[in-house]
């Protein structure tokens, strides 16, 4: 997709520029080729990226009349990855699709961008971090819109409208929980074999408008029910030549490539796998580059190596089975404990656990700790996993003593809920769809592609299965009483494996689910690699500006113990390597965007 950056005009008109050029006032439009543009009635129009089901093979004009017709209320009918900007009757308009799977927006006051590294090329831009961003991404892994990690600049959200008139901007949503919930509280009628039938019926629609007239399609292969279902949902669709990829991790005894394999064979594919073995972290310098603010996910490296493995015989279109799972709802266990223990006065009881579990006790790799673990993620089941740094340790992070509040994405989440439902469509909405799905599962897999120039869509996020799922009842998404579901006895996704569990093999159907985790100690396993890492993060302009030395070195003494020991619990290790993580991103990106250290140098350093 399109790397663009434009200027606001003062007559509320626009203007782009060759990506990394600084900006006078009034360029002419000159991209990479990929951005569409249409004029009518006094609009002008720029696509950048996929929109799919349209009526009509003009993409352009379908979707410019809907604006001239209904307004921004006609984009909630787009369906596709894809970044809109329109500019007439006084005003600029930019919308990011509703998960936010096209081009990312980012902007000033002045001019915004597809790239945030576009902004350092422009006159009178001297680069300062956010230190609030640079906080929440060392606790979450990723800086949730629309803040940014460089300050002046803000970041569009996945399904909002910037709307500039007389160089005043507004942020609009176009989803929003209020019409969600709505929908969620009027349910369909529909039995479980009509709402089976309908939902098969939509997802190969999806898929068909993806694949049609395509010459050549690829998928993306894990041993699961979503790549599982794209796959036999695309061969009822389509007969022509497919390509399969699959990434696992070497020496890893929950590999699934095995049965990637099967589904390769029963549904003939022609498959290709890759095996990640650490050594791809020395790559991360260019991926930080890349995607702009800091950001790192346990499927980062694999969404990596999948599309570094396609690599030039690239199939017109991949098929990835992103973003399912938060679809129907995720966490139900978790949801179902804290809501009875709310209801049963238990929650003082997590509280004052969580509490004393700031104790260094119970941040050592022992049954504390695995206690601690899971009462937080209970407790705090409405806020995005913290797999990264606590605000108790960020106390003891940081060289000084300026300390942020609670994440502003939260300030949204309702606080009180009239039953189980509605608490756990909440989830749904604010935890599952607008920060996991919209900020890191499609981001990250839509960032990662086209950073290879590869055409990755996303079946599942159809409008129509979006629209559709809001209308089923709970139990139809995740199955099960509350007693059921705290118990650990409810089926997750109930539809799709009603769907699918007739058309798949046994091997992926029956399989005990096993989590879809990368196993991130991995890149810190080799101790000369380890050794490197720990050098250029305690030597960073950023480590030496930020964090406390004496915090620095005992939490790498106390890692290459671990490592040596081979440690007790598998969720210990895997949140300290992503700490680790986190840790070297911030160094890296610190180097790149504030310091203007290329990419090519600073691999040189890992190397």
């Amino acid at each position: 997709m399109s790397n663009f950056i434009g200027t606001f005009l003062n007559d509320t008109k626009l203007s782009f520029s060759k990506p990394l050029e600084g900006l006078s006032g009034k360029e002419t439009f000159l991209s990479d080729g990929t951005i569409k543009a249409l004029e009518k009635d006094g609009v002008l129009l720029y696509l950048s990226g996929n929109v799919y089901g349209l009526s009509s093979d003009n993409a352009e004009s379908e979707i410019l009349s809907g604006y001239l017709e209904k307004g921004i209320e006609s984009f909630k009918n787009l369906d596709g990855e894809f970044t809109l900007v329109l500019t007439g009757q006084n005003k600029v308009v930019i919308y990011r699709d509703r998960h936010g799977a096209g081009p990312q927006v980012y902007f000033s006051n002045t001019h915004f961008s597809s790239v945030l590294k576009n902004f350092l090329s422009l006159d009178n831009y001297y680069p300062e971090a956010n230190g609030e961003a640079i906080h929440t991404f060392l606790s979450i892994g990723y800086i949730p819109s629309p803040m940014c990690s460089l300050k002046g600049i803000q970041k569009l959200p996945a399904g909002h409208i910037l709307e500039v008139v007389k160089n005043n901007q507004k942020i609009i949503p176009l989803y929003t929980w209020e019409s969600y919930l709505e929908s969620c509280s009027n349910p369909t009628n529909l039995s479980e074999e009509e709402a089976t039938l309908q939902y098969e019926k939509l997802h190969k629609q999806s898929i068909l408008n993806r694949v049609k007239d395509k010459n050549s399609v690829g998928l993306l292969l894990s041993g699961g029910y979503d790549s599982g279902g794209n796959i036999a949902g695309l061969r009822d669709v389509y007969s022509g030549k497919v390509y399969s990829y699959s990434i696992g991790f070497k020496d890893n005894p929950w590999t699934e490539l095995p049965l990637a394999k099967i589904l390769s064979e029963r549904f003939d594919t022609e498959h290709a796998f890759y095996e990640i073995d650490g050594t791809e972290i020395k790559e991360l310098p260019e991926l930080i580059n890349y995607l702009g603010d800091p950001f790192q996910e346990g499927g980062l490296m694999v969404n990596y190596t999948a599309m570094k493995l396609i690599g030039d015989n690239k199939p017109e279109i991949i098929l990835g089975g992103d973003g399912n799972d938060q679809h129907f709802g995720t966490a139900g266990k978790e949801l179902a404990l804290n809501y009875s223990l709310r209801k049963n006065g238990g929650a003082l009881l997590q509280k004052f656990y969580a509490g004393i579990g700031q104790m260094e006790m119970f941040n050592k790799d022992n049954i504390l700790f695995r206690t601690q673990f899971h009462n937080h993620k209970i407790l705090n089941i409405q806020k995005s996993d913290n797999f990264g740094f606590s605000t108790f340790d960020l106390k003891k992070l940081y060289s000084s003593k300026k300390l942020y509040g609670s994440h502003k994405y939260l300030e949204a989440v309702p606080k009180h809920f009239k039953d189980f439902d509605d608490f756990y469509f909440a989830h749904n909405y604010f935890g599952d769809i607008r920060q996991v799905i919209n900020e890191v599962i499609l981001f990250k897999a839509s960032k990662m592609a086209s950073m290879f120039g590869n055409n990755l869509s996303f079946p599942y996020m159809s409008t129509d299965i979006y629209n559709f799922l809001q209308q089923l009842p709970r139990n139809l998404k995740t199955k099960g009483t509350v007693k059921e579901l705290s118990k650990g006895q409810g089926v997750s996704k109930f539809l799709h494996k009603n769907y699918l569990k007739p058309k798949l093999p046994v091997e992926i159907t029956d399989r005990k689910k096993q989590g879809g985790f990368a196993p991130l100690p991995i890149f810190f396993k080799d101790n000369t690699q380890r050794s490197r890492l720990v050098d250029f993060i305690m030597n960073s302009d950023a480590a030496m500006q930020l964090f406390s030395r004496e915090y620095l070195e005992n939490f790498f003494a106390s890692y290459d113990q671990t490592v040596k020991t081979g440690g007790y619990w598998f969720w210990y290790k895997q949140v300290k390597a992503f700490q680790f993580f986190n840790l070297l991103v911030v160094c890296l990106w610190w180097e790149m965007f504030i310091n203007g250290t290329s990419s090519d140098v600073l691999k040189s350093y890992l190397n």
